[in-house]
């Protein structure tokens, strides 16, 4: 038996995860008044308009597996979008409150997504936040990277 686990199984998991998420539920719908849109995978000709935001959008991602690999890893992006038009001027500082208001979702996400598995938890997060080219939307992007070691004959548990 090869060991194997496959993507839309973590993808699978992580959507459930983020819908059932009390957290994010309850922080989107005090700051927006809607719970997210979440997406698996997502149409970049015609994305969500901005009606659909808060948004979270799961990306097939990539693995690599093999019986010469001590350890395996899998690739997931997870991206998330908010409309903040907002900003407060005090002195000479302003600040666009989608900044912070972006990057709470992403942690909460983060922080979802990082207690799904004790046995296999997020290994690296790479985590960014466009505040300039969309405003006023405002996307957070993070690239995710699992790494399981094996055990040939078993199948891989997520």
């Amino acid at each position: 038996m090869v060991s194997t686990l496959k993507l839309s199984d973590i993808i699978s998991k992580w959507r459930d995860a983020l819908q059932a998420s009390t957290a994010i539920q309850t922080y989107c719908t005090t700051k927006y008044s809607q719970t997210p849109n979440i997406y698996v995978g997502i149409n970049g000709k015609n994305p969500p308009a901005d009606s659909k935001c808060p948004l979270i959008i799961l990306y097939p991602g990539a693995k690599s597996e093999g019986l010469e690999l001590e350890e395996y890893s899998y690739k997931l992006t997870v991206g998330w979008a908010i409309v903040q038009e907002a900003s407060t001027t005090t002195d000479n500082i302003t600040e666009y409150t989608g900044v912070a208001e972006c990057d709470a979702l992403g942690q909460l996400i983060y922080l979802e997504l990082a207690e799904l598995s004790a046995e296999n938890p997020i290994s690296e997060v790479h985590y960014s936040i466009e505040p300039v080219a969309y405003y006023p939307r405002f996307p957070g992007r993070m690239d995710i990277t699992l790494k399981v070691t094996p055990v040939n004959g078993y199948s891989i548990e997520y």
